[in-house]
């Protein structure tokens, strides 16, 4: 079963795709009738920075940064909400996407966690997380209003109308996965996409918004391309500035 939100003329393909993990995406944050800048500069960015990168991109550079210290969001917008994808991100912080919900502003947060299962998912406005809990562990939730999607849960078939166990449909071995179910009915309720095509491999607005990093070219980029030329590599690098990955090696291990 196929879900798609349509928005404008374009077929998004949801959140359920999430579920997946196939994408190298850590974390992204979701914001309500906000701009994709605003949201980038209420999570530490700085107005009118923005460098268009993609996902390797962003990861390439916080592998060579010296000090480890900094996040780097890469934004835009789906519907009615903007949203801004982490890189390399510490999935035990969430004071980024507390920032970004004061004053009123709706955002939901969802982790990958990875190398620490479930995924996780929060609900936050005002400052504060309204509800969250373990995508396929929905049975224990926290926050504010715990049961404040319960309602939407039970519905959606993921949980029992008293919220402690699983109904069958959500359950390992059913025609939707668990948790392809919940990040459906959460697609649904809130009204999210996030296009699967574009979130990583799309060069978009990239933002420092804790640390020292610059997200400007690099120093040796003209050095780099001109070897890469004599020796037959590609030169479509797009306009970021930034050598490829797989090109710095390749010069790296020849230059030595």
């Amino acid at each position: 079963m196929v879900f798609a939100v349509r928005v404008g003329v374009l077929v998004c393909e949801g959140i359920g795709w999430l579920a997946d993990g196939d994408e190298g995406l850590d974390s992204v944050v979701f914001a309500r009738d906000i701009s994709p800048e605003d949201l980038a500069v209420r999570m530490g960015g700085t107005p009118g920075a923005a460098v268009q990168l993609t996902g390797p991109d962003v990861t390439s550079l916080l592998h060579r940064s010296e000090t480890g210290d900094s996040d780097v969001v890469r934004v835009a917008a789906c519907g009615a909400w903007s949203y801004a994808v982490l890189h390399l991100a510490d999935p035990g912080r969430d004071d980024l996407a507390v920032r970004a919900s004061r004053g009123g502003v709706e955002v939901i947060q969802y982790v990958a966690m990875t190398d620490h299962p479930p995924a996780q998912f929060d609900y936050l406005r005002d400052g504060r997380t309204v509800c969250g809990f373990g995508i396929g562990e929905e049975a224990h939730r926290w926050g504010q209003d715990p049961d404040h999607l319960l309602p939407a849960l039970v519905a959606g078939g993921v949980l029992t109308p008293d919220g402690t166990s699983h109904q069958a449909a959500a359950r390992p071995g059913s025609a939707m996965s668990g948790n392809r179910l919940t990040l459906t009915v959460l697609e649904h309720h809130f009204g999210l996409c996030l296009p699967q095509s574009s979130v990583m491999r799309a060069p978009l607005p990239a933002y420092t918004v804790r640390g020292t990093l610059s997200l400007g070219p690099d120093p040796d980029v003209d050095i780099i391309r001109t070897w890469a030329a004599e020796h037959g590599y590609s030169l479509n690098w797009g306009g970021s500035g930034h050598v490829p990955t797989s090109i710095r090696d390749a010069y790296a291990h020849a230059t030595r």
